[in-house]
């Protein structure tokens, strides 16, 4: 059993083959490989694992403000599967997350008929999903500039919340030569884009030539339709960490697990192993 492991935003292939060493010593008929992001993370110190590796670089897969970034992540990593698979399965946490279910959601839409084993994964692990982005031409965005007291400034605050947070100003207690947060470039970045709308009515940030904004089960229904885990906080009072991708999930296929932990990794060892049970069974519904 293969299966492709894509870490966290802000986080590394080091950091997440400790997060994940529990339940992998479970699992030892699986084969775990591991795919770093290219893209320098900007944020701190914030999470109990990113503190125990304070010299070396965190990393994400692409500039959630930069489409082209985006497409880019996708791209590449498709051609990685294509080389190096096939894949049963993915495993993913948090950011990484994003990124796998995009991919899941373009080879489907793109090949609808295609054979379980012409597939990408048959089947995914999602631990604290994040809601996939969706990029797309400005043709599918409404014309007109949106002014900060539109629903649709949400996104443009959403994002500033999300990068200019206190936890990404915050330098890890050593700092490592490749920290590089820079925030008058994010705020560039982030001035770069308007808040629009697209013409199925979802919030978006466009930059004229494309718009970044997500995908929704409301407006797009299932998405993916192979067994899926879903390990997330039940605690999580934003949809976009965890509920909106389990949403896009064919139901009947669709595992959940919760723990306690908010945002950062589950740990210990009975969770860790129910973990392990879990992916067994989603791995053998495939």
């Amino acid at each position: 059993m293969k299966i492709l492991c894509l870490h966290g935003r802000g986080s590394n292939n080091d950091i997440f083959q400790l997060q994940t060493a529990a339940f992998r010593s479970e699992l030892n008929d699986f084969a775990f490989e591991y795919v770093q992001g290219t893209v320098p993370h900007t944020e701190g110190n914030w999470s109990l694992y990113t503190a125990a590796f304070p010299d070396t670089p965190l990393y994400g897969y692409y500039n959630p403000l930069q489409p082209a970034s985006v497409t880019q992540a996708e791209d590449d990593l498709l051609q990685l599967i294509e080389q190096e698979g096939p894949f049963d399965g993915v495993l993913a946490y948090s950011g990484g997350t994003a990124l796998a279910a995009q991919i899941i959601i373009r080879d489907s839409q793109k090949n609808a008929f295609s054979l379980p084993d012409e597939r990408p994964f048959r089947f995914a692990i999602f631990i604290n999903g994040v809601t996939p982005l969706k990029v797309i031409p400005a043709q599918e965005v409404k014309g007109e500039s949106l002014d900060q007291s539109n629903d649709s400034s949400l996104a443009m605050e959403e994002v500033s919340n999300l990068l200019l947070r206190d936890s990404a100003t915050r330098v890890r207690k050593k700092r490592s030569e490749y920290d590089t947060y820079d925030p008058a470039a994010i705020k560039q970045d982030i001035a770069s884009l308007e808040s629009r709308v697209t013409l199925d009515g979802r919030p978006c940030l466009s930059n004229g030539i494309e718009a970044i904004t997500r995908y929704h089960a409301d407006l797009d229904g299932v998405l993916i339709d192979i067994p899926t885990l879903h390990v997330r906080c039940l605690e999580e009072v934003d949809e976009d960490h965890g509920l909106n991708l389990t949403k896009l999930c064919e139901s009947e296929l669709v595992t959940e697990y919760f723990h306690k932990n908010g945002e950062d990794f589950p740990r210990g060892h009975t969770e860790m192993k129910r973990i392990a049970q879990l992916i067994r069974g989603t791995a053998e519904r495939a």
